[in-house]
């Protein structure tokens, strides 16, 4: 299969600070983005691209290290490297389904989850005001590492009271399974609502170690809780994210108070139109 050097265009401009490795991945990523390098099309050797753009080998080398960590290619060994993608995983905070559900049947991603901790524990202090629940009252806690498509990309803790032990532990065997789908089928509970505080920090060596970065990387910060058709709290959680391998997306939609108004308008453009 050819490369896709005859056609890759870029500019560098090296009297920039910015450094010239990070020049060449987003020149990359923008391409793949905006559909100029197609998914499955393969990108020029280290070797061929250093010599096209004038740059030493460990600054492509470097650009392609950071490509493939963000999943936007695939590098092959003997064989070359791959556009794997041309849209990175993205979160949808104000879903009001889990992470699972939102990216499995919003994206089609591929998301494993490997299980830490499903087992009955004590609630900490932040997961009791959140869930309503007094100070060191029973719980079940739910450590896992998810993996979208293939990249560790999500270290999540959740809480629940103790109704829900006996659920949340049977997905220490089950990779692949659903919290909420859990919990809907075995209890009858389902979201309806919810809070979301994000925030942005830097790893720390404990986070690094877990998420495979560096200690100064940063990190996104989600801490939410979920409600019930009664509006109960019944999970809370922290949920730490690789920004370089997950966007947080959020949609904005029209208050409650403007509907009626952009109804109204809506309506009298048909009635316009049915008049014609």
């Amino acid at each position: 299969m050819p490369s896709t050097l005859p056609t890759l265009s870029m500019t560098l401009d090296r009297v920039s600070p910015v450094p010239l490795y990070f020049q060449v991945e987003q020149a990359l990523a923008s391409q793949i983005r905006a559909g100029a390098i197609a998914v499955g099309s393969r990108l020029p050797t280290e070797p061929e691209l250093s010599e096209h753009l004038g740059v030493s080998r460990s600054v492509i080398r470097q650009a392609f290290r950071r490509l493939e960590q963000t999943g936007l290619i695939a590098r092959r060994r003997g064989v070359g490297s791959f556009v794997a993608q041309k849209d990175p995983p993205s979160w949808q905070l104000q879903g009001s389904q889990g992470f699972f559900e939102d990216e499995v049947t919003r994206l089609g991603r591929e998301v494993v989850s490997s299980v830490v901790r499903a087992e009955a524990a004590p609630l900490p202090d932040w997961a009791a005001v959140l869930l309503e629940l007094d100070e060191g009252a029973p719980g079940v806690v739910l450590e896992r590492l998810r993996y979208v498509d293939g990249l560790l990309t999500v270290y999540d803790l959740n809480y629940l009271p103790e109704r829900f032990t006996d659920a949340v532990v049977s997905l220490q065997s089950a990779p692949l399974g659903s919290l909420y789908e859990t919990l809907r089928r075995t209890h009858g509970t389902t979201v309806v609502g919810g809070r979301r505080t994000i925030d942005a920090i830097v790893a720390g060596a404990d986070l690094a170690q877990v998420l495979e970065v560096t200690e100064d990387a940063p990190l996104l910060f989600v801490e939410a809780v979920d409600l019930d058709a009664a509006h109960r709290p019944f999970d809370c959680y922290r949920t730490w994210l690789r920004p370089d391998r997950m966007k947080l997306r959020v949609e904005v939609l029209p208050s409650a108070a403007s509907l009626p108004a952009i109804l109204g308008e809506a309506q009298f453009a048909g009635e316009q139109g049915g008049a014609t």
